[in-house]
């Protein structure tokens, strides 16, 4: 499942979508807002969504992090998409996942994968990491990932954030590109003494996830490292 804002993302890039498409982490969790990216386009009638736990929107019980799992199920080179939103962080082994996920796809497929840069502590039933960029093209070294393809998105407002700039709340010399009232507002508090010293950083991080949008070569190709 995805949140609204790596919908409206992938709709941005859904001419690179194909089918077979694979969801890796399908389940639908009560009290969560959670959307299908099957609203990405409309080539659903070869889409396959696996979880490790049945539920809705689950087609199939596979655990991803297992050792040999694609070759075990026929899957090496099967998929020309492959979504994985929000998961990664809930994987203790995040190699074979990443491996696993290498494999699955197609070459010249396309991986969407969404994984949280700053975000709360959300167990589900473990939460173990959080990302970069660089680490992200670690993980998959034969993905081939485009900066103009990778951005990051805040939890509440629609608004991307170029993979070079970051989602930050600039405090310190930048201050005035939060507009004149704001940094006149902000100079204030902190003569006042009433913001408990958070706006003397240098910057605040926006609750964020980082989306990257790659294909898949026969060979490792870094973007970032």
């Amino acid at each position: 499942m995805a949140t609204k804002q790596i919908i409206e993302f992938g709709k941005l890039h859904s001419s690179v979508f194909f089918e077979p498409v694979l969801e890796i982490g399908s389940k639908i969790y009560p009290n969560y807002t959670q959307f299908s990216p099957k609203t990405i386009n409309s080539q659903n009638s070869d889409y396959l969504g696996i979880d490790i736990a049945e539920g809705s929107g689950v087609d199939q019980i596979v655990n991803f992090s297992e050792k040999g799992i694609v070759q075990k199920l026929g899957w090496e080179d099967r998929f020309n998409t492959i979504h994985c939103h929000c998961i990664l962080e809930h994987v203790p082994d995040i190699f074979t996942f990443s491996k696993n996920i290498q494999q699955a796809l197609n070459t010249s497929g396309v991986l969407f994968i969404t994984v949280p840069f700053a975000w709360k502590i959300h167990r589900i039933p473990v939460d173990m990491w959080r990302f970069t960029p660089q680490g992200i093209d670690y993980l998959f070294p034969k993905i081939c990932f485009k900066v103009d393809q990778c951005a990051f998105s805040i939890r509440k407002k629609y608004k991307f954030f170029p993979i070079d700039i970051g989602p930050e709340f600039h405090l310190g010399s930048r201050l005035e590109e939060n507009g004149k009232i704001l940094s006149f507002t902000i100079r204030l508090l902190r003569k006042l003494g009433v913001d408990k010293g958070y706006f003397k950083e240098r910057a605040l991080l926006f609750e964020s996830n980082l989306m990257m949008i790659g294909i898949k070569s026969n060979e490792e190709r870094f973007t970032f490292l």
